[in-house]
């Protein structure tokens, strides 16, 4: 019991390090690097000696400062729901205005992102922009996602079709049928919308990523990975 209480108090040590460096013991056979949020965690082994861990951390120093670098360069471009900011919507920067309305709406006109609304702050802006996207998504993925269930015949496995603002996932599908969109996916190009509803429609026959999961993928979008690698390069800037 004492050792196992030791365990857990020890398992959390920081490194000095020229970054937040977080050392987790941990049940596991290999050391693990990952980064998030401007900090660094080592995953490592129960018994594996402080030394190797810095010998490790030293050997990937530069991996580690790169991806610092470009995690910070996301943060900057990530999107914020502010009067004159910027917006990636379809592909396309567009500049964010909040415009003075009694009507809350949002307009798309020319370069301009236009929010409206009486008396807006960057909250309640938010609110219509979630409003907004949603209904996009209801009337857009819902039609779309069961009529490919139905060509795919696999309208009886599917249950039900949800929405929900996720951090890290843009869709889901469970053991029931029941398929889940990350609404902010309407801020993307069509092409990338389709493949997230091809994606997950797929997962009802296979609920892998096995070859015949992407063959299936790939007979229904062609070329799917490269909706896949822009939505990789760009997510960050989908979401606030």
């Amino acid at each position: 019991m004492f050792n196992q209480l030791f365990r857990e108090r020890s398992r959390r040590f920081t490194l000095q390090q020229p970054f937040p460096c977080e050392v987790v013991r941990q049940q596991r056979k290999t050391l693990g690097l990952y980064v998030k949020h401007h900090q660094v965690e080592v995953r490592v082994p129960l018994r594996v000696s402080q030394r190797d861990i810095e010998a490790f951390v030293t050997l990937n120093r530069q991996w580690i400062k790169d991806r610092l670098k470009a995690e910070a360069e996301h943060n900057r471009l990530k999107l914020r729901i502010e009067h004159g900011a910027k917006i990636l919507y379809r592909a396309r920067e567009l500049s964010i205005e909040f415009r003075n309305h009694r009507k809350e709406r949002v307009l798309v006109e020319d370069k301009k992102f236009i929010i409206q609304g009486y008396q807006l702050t960057p909250a309640r802006a938010r609110l219509i922009v979630e409003r907004h996207l949603l209904a996009k998504a209801k009337s857009y993925i819902v039609p779309r996602a069961t009529g490919l269930a139905k060509h795919l015949g696999l309208e009886d496995k599917l249950s039900d079709i949800r929405f929900r603002k996720t951090k890290t996932k843009w869709g889901h599908c469970t053991s029931k049928g029941v398929l889940q969109y990350n609404w902010l996916i309407m801020l993307a190009p069509y092409s990338v919308i389709d493949y997230m509803i091809t994606h997950e429609v797929c997962h009802l026959k296979y609920m892998d990523h096995s070859q015949r999961f992407w063959s299936l993928v790939e007979s229904v979008c062609p070329d799917s990975h490269r909706f896949r690698s822009w939505l990789k390069e760009n997510e960050h800037r989908l979401y606030y």
